[in-house]
């Protein structure tokens, strides 16, 4: 079997590369793999993945999204397009928090450049009130005053209750934090803050899609899980528990189990 060939790619006005590999595997034409492209979420790079990836079984080959990278609004958003344009093929997302927005966004505008969906910790319903207050709150502190990194109590408002000691984990969150910098977190808070409610045009949705939470995520609620699912058709869903925002890293046993089980239909 002919090996994939692995080319590097970035978004429209040179955003800058992240200082971790950043590729995209373009399966040969006689290559039967799946080919799963991951989206990372806010103050996010590819080690929010890594345990989940490692964790995949079955012929499957990887690319990523580098939001992280983006400056503006509109790179965000061109970066699924350069995915798209690299591997050559429908994309196969699987996307966490803000990637999984984004990505519900671009499976809507482009409905034929989406293979298959995988959200994860993600709300096709934009941020809350008190979510969009505290981000406006942050970037005017951040305009005045020094960076110290994230707070522990930020930490903790997306862990489980079980998790909050674990500080190999929460150490991988201050690692991303600390590299990505202010100033990747000013534009993420200021780009991607309001966010159009997309909950209406669900049902325009026609490739499969999963959509995962967890039982104590304080920005996904069930209601909201189980709403967003009813209204794609044929989408299914999982919950996991003991789990907060942060499933990649507080799940990665469950969560590659789901995106196995998924694949694998």
């Amino acid at each position: 079997q002919p090996h994939p060939r692995s080319l590097s790619f970035k978004g429209e006005g040179g955003a800058r590369q992240s200082p971790l590999a950043i590729t995209a595997t373009i399966p040969d034409e006689t290559d039967m793999t799946t080919h799963l492209t991951f989206v990372p979420g806010t103050m996010c790079d590819e080690r929010v993945w890594a345990p989940v990836r490692e964790r995949l079984t079955g012929d499957l080959t990887f690319g990523y999204i580098p939001l992280e990278t983006a400056r503006t609004g509109a790179e965000f958003r061109s970066l699924f397009e350069v995915a798209h344009e690299t591997t050559g093929q429908p994309l196969n997302l699987v996307a966490f928090s803000m990637g999984g927005y984004l990505a519900f966004e671009f499976a809507l505008q482009h409905p034929g450049k989406v293979a298959s969906l995988i959200t994860v910790s993600s709300s096709a319903f934009g941020l809350h009130e008190d979510e969009k207050r505290q981000r406006r709150n942050a970037v005017g502190y951040l305009e005045k005053y020094t960076y110290r990194g994230i707070a522990d109590a930020r930490l903790n408002q997306m862990l489980h209750p079980s998790r909050q000691r674990d500080e190999a984990l929460k150490q991988v969150m201050r690692d991303m934090d600390r590299d990505l910098g202010v100033e990747t977190l000013k534009i993420q808070m200021r780009e991607m803050t309001e966010r159009a409610d997309l909950f209406a045009r669900l049902p325009e949705i026609t490739c499969p899609v999963m959509i995962i939470g967890a039982d104590a995520d304080p920005f996904l609620t069930p209601n909201q899980l189980a709403a967003m699912t009813n209204a794609i058709p044929g989408a299914v869903s999982a919950s996991g528990s003991t789990s907060g925002h942060m499933i990649p890293l507080e799940r990665p046993d469950w969560l590659a189990e789901q995106v196995n089980q998924f694949y694998a239909r």
